[in-house]
Order: structure tokens, then C-alpha cells, then sequence
């Protein structure tokens, strides 16, 4: 995946307040696909490039399949690993920490 497209995903994934309705829990595998339609191409990009990862409140997300409860409260983060740095993207911006 490239920039942009990591930042559209990013953007895509946090939105559970604009696909959800309050109270409403599905689980992750269900929300990401109606985040992501039927593209599976980017969904095993999603899971298939071990420098990016998922997390749902906190919990990290074990592949497409997972079955982690997602609500419009929740806060899903995409991040990418690149050595000693990490690129949280929430919400169509990306934050670049030093694991040092």
C-alpha cells in the first residue's frame, strides 16, 4: 500500500460514529467490511504487510476474521511500523512516534 493509501484506509477505519449507530456492537470483521465493500485486494493488503496493524480500543486486531467488538464509541487505529518509528493514522492524519 502506498501513502495515500494508507491515509484513506487510516481515515476510513476511524469513522465508526458515521457507519454505526449509537449502541449499536458489531464485530470488527463486519465493520471492516462495510468499510471496505468488497475490495478484498485491500483487505489482504490490510493484513498481509506485517508493517501494518489494527487496533480496537486498545486491542490489537489478529486478522479480517477477528471478532472484536466494534461500536460508534470506538476508536479504531491503524498504525504502521517502519524500523524505530511508528505512524499512528486516525482520522485522515498521521502521527510519526520515535520507539527509541
Amino acid at each position: 500500500m502506498n501513502e495515500t493509501e494508507i491515509l484513506a484506509l487510516g481515515e476510513a477505519l476511524a469513522r465508526t460514529a458515521a457507519v454505526l449507530r449509537r449502541g449499536e456492537a458489531i464485530p470488527f470483521a463486519e465493520y471492516v467490511r462495510a468499510i471496505l465493500g468488497r475490495d478484498e485486494d485491500q483487505l489482504r493488503g490490510l493484513f498481509s504487510d506485517p508493517s501494518l496493524f489494527v487496533s480496537v480500543d486498545g486491542q490489537l486486531v489478529a486478522g479480517p476474521d477477528s471478532t472484536i467488538p466494534v461500536t460508534a464509541e470506538s476508536r479504531v487505529v491503524l498504525c504502521r511500523r517502519q524500523g524505530a518509528m511508528l505512524d499512528v493514522v486516525t482520522g485522515g492524519a498521521a502521527r510519526r512516534i520515535c520507539l527509541n
